[in-house]
């Protein structure tokens, strides 16, 4: 009696059943975060891609911003008188954006690069206008 406590249970074989489900070429009509039905049963779930629009608004602006500024002197003036816009924008949306970032975890880096370029295109309108004054005042 006591050998057969001491003996291991018989096991029982299991079977594996594969269930293949039609797979059609014509896009699904399920929404983001459902499960979507893929081969051999299996199921993915698509997590929602996170952005951070307002940082990326306050990037492409200070970018653009700063780009306009530089070509000002090639193309006749003409897109500096637009520049120093794009640079409020620029550091406008780069804030928000930054401070959003805090919340979702994306965005920082280009919040903080668009504000600096709107920063920085700022300076370039400025810095001219200061030193005029300077030389016209005869301080210079």
């Amino acid at each position: 009696m006591t050998t057969a406590a001491k003996e291991p249970p018989q096991s029982v074989p299991i079977q594996s059943v594969t269930i293949q489900q039609p797979v059609s070429s014509q896009p699904s009509s399920m929404l983001t975060g459902q499960l979507q039905p893929m081969m051999d049963n299996q199921f993915s779930i698509q997590q929602p891609v996170l952005s951070n629009g307002a940082a990326n608004t306050g990037l492409s602006l200070g970018f653009l911003g700063i780009v306009l500024t530089m070509l000002g002197p090639f193309v006749g003036g003409f897109t500096c008188l637009f520049g120093w816009l794009f640079a409020l924008l620029a550091i406008v949306f780069g804030h928000i954006g930054t401070a959003r970032a805090g919340s979702i975890g994306v965005g920082r880096a280009q919040g903080i690069t668009g504000f600096v370029l709107g920063y920085i295109t700022l300076a370039l309108y400025i810095a001219p206008i200061l030193f005029l004054i300077a030389v016209f005042e005869g301080n210079w």
